[in-house]
């Protein structure tokens, strides 16, 4: 097996206390004397609240030398092209992927109480990126933002983006990032929970043992330096589960599918990608547009 624990976060852009679904829960699942035990099942309110709860898990876990996969329900990242038109520069070396959790990092203003500037953040990255409605696009209907359309303005590509990532070939049941609002979008998700990440990932007690697939590691197995392995996951990829119960029941679920993958060895294979990418396509998906863990080498549910 390649690892001990399996740490499965379905996260929220609530802006408002809330639990139950559509709200943040997260499974921890162990590997305890060849038997796979339930360690945690939490839905913490407020999202300043889970990353407490989930860096001290993390921290304990490398603590007791247990090695982690930790994925969160959320691209990872936007279709290429989109560092270099929002004005996301690193210095140096520094790969578009973290140029752009450092400038959304920078953007994002995230409270205690979970209110958030998601939606003026999305409507500044379109003047930058197209002087107009482009590409973001969706929020309440109650409320207006100027440069943020409640629907689509037109298609990414008439500034210069795609529509989707290269992994969403791969599960075409996935919204895209740029839905910020409606069922099933999980742009908003991105925008607050990338900056979750990256503090999760530079965490002093962290940042030595912690590597984000496959920015970090390319698409194949990680090292066994990296004690904790941040990576994306879709968990409708593993099965929906009941509508009452749904968010619980996914992470669950999603936990032990992929710690029952790590046992039969197919875990591997996941975080390989598929093997039909080209040369091209996997150097944007490790510098720029992550990968969803499973797309292309798990049958969907």
């Amino acid at each position: 097996m390649l690892f001990d624990s399996y740490l499965i976060v379905d996260w929220s852009a609530s802006s408002s206390r809330n639990t139950g679904n559509d709200s943040i829960w997260f499974c921890l699942l162990q590997r305890r004397a060849g038997r796979l035990k339930v360690v945690a099942l939490e839905n913490p309110p407020f999202r300043a609240e889970a990353l407490a709860r989930l860096r001290a898990r993390l921290v304990a876990l490398v603590d007791d030398g247990s090695r982690v996969l930790a994925g969160f329900d959320f691209p990872n990242d936007y279709p290429h092209g989109f560092a270099a038109r929002a004005g996301f520069a690193g210095a140096g070396d520094v790969p578009p992927w973290r140029a752009v959790w450092d400038g959304l990092a920078a953007l994002i203003e995230d409270a205690a109480d979970n209110a958030n500037n998601r939606f003026e953040v999305a409507a500044a990255l379109n003047q930058r990126i197209s002087g107009g409605e482009l590409p973001f696009w969706g929020h309440p209907h109650q409320h207006r933002y100027p440069g943020l359309p409640p629907r689509p303005a037109g298609p990414p590509e008439q500034v210069g983006l795609p529509t989707r990532r290269v992994c969403e070939r791969f599960v075409p049941r996935a919204k895209t990032c740029w839905q910020l609002a409606y069922s099933g979008g999980v742009g908003s998700q991105s925008l607050l929970g990338i900056p979750v990440q990256r503090a999760l990932r530079d965490d002093p007690a962290l940042a030595a043992a912690a590597r984000v697939w496959p920015f970090e590691t390319g698409l194949t197995v990680p090292a066994r330096s990296a004690m904790v392995v941040l990576a994306e996951v879709y968990p409708s990829l593993f099965g929906v589960g009941p509508r009452a119960d749904r968010d619980r029941w996914q992470v669950e679920n999603t936990a032990r599918m992929l710690a029952r993958r790590d046992g039969r060895g197919l875990l591997a294979r996941d975080l390989a990608g598929p093997a039909a990418l080209s040369a091209r396509e996997r150097t944007l998906v490790e510098r720029e547009e992550s990968w969803i863990l499973g797309a292309g080498t798990c049958a969907p549910a």
